[in-house]
């Protein structure tokens, strides 16, 4: 083989060398920067002036590119830089229904189908049963309706028909009845397949919390 033949090929395995190493740095640091990304993202106004830094640099590269010689690597990097500043928005943690129960040191969180009490009603609820209340919430963890367990009158659980007759199948309700500023009084109605073991289940949690809740008389 003529020497500058050897001298090329000499040449060239530094340089794949350098690349390999170079694409494993990278390839490494990506890996490492995913977490610190998604921590980030999860905070809107960090993630907000992110955004706006990487805008701003890549907006900076595309007016070099414009200015001067600049090679069209620059060119991509900007506008990816601009389009990810643009599109890739925050995503805030969301909190989960163990969250929520752990926070508010509910005992159990039962289906409260769909809610109704004072003339408003609300699908798909939550009922967080506490030691001395009940916390009734939407999917979205907004506050209806905190009940105390010591008011309570009456709880009752029984199907209801169409034109809220009883029946023997179909919708069930749980119904809950307790004294604050008057007699008050909430529904929680579930329909479908499940809808008498939801209730059942909902109606003696609550209940038996309730029994827990009440004073004992000695005689």
């Amino acid at each position: 083989m003529p020497e500058h033949n050897k001298q090329r090929a000499t040449e060239r395995e530094p340089m794949k060398t350098r690349a390999r190493r170079l694409g494993i740095a990278i390839l490494f640091s990506t890996i490492l920067l995913i977490p610190r990304i998604r921590r980030l993202r999860r905070r809107p106004r960090a993630w907000l002036i992110a955004r706006l830094v990487l805008g701003i640099g890549g907006a900076a590269l595309i007016w070099r590119v414009a200015r001067s010689d600049a090679g069209l690597g620059s060119l991509i990097l900007g506008v990816v830089l601009v389009a990810f500043g643009a599109l890739v928005r925050a995503r805030p943690e969301k909190k989960s229904v163990d969250d929520v129960a752990r926070e508010l040191e509910a005992l159990v969180v039962v289906n409260g189908g769909d809610f109704s009490a004072a003339g408003s009603s609300h699908r798909n609820v939550s009922i967080y049963v506490k030691p001395e209340h009940l916390v009734v919430l939407t999917r979205a963890f907004e506050p209806l309706a905190e009940i105390p367990l010591a008011s309570l009158r009456q709880i009752s659980t029984e199907p209801v028909g169409a034109n809220g007759h009883r029946s023997a199948g179909g919708a069930w309700e749980v119904r809950l009845d307790w004294e604050a500023e008057g007699t008050q009084a909430a529904r929680f109605h579930y329909h479908g397949t499940f809808a008498e073991h939801l209730a059942r289940v909902a109606g003696q949690t609550i209940t038996s919390v309730w029994k827990k809740s009440l004073p004992v008389l000695r005689s």
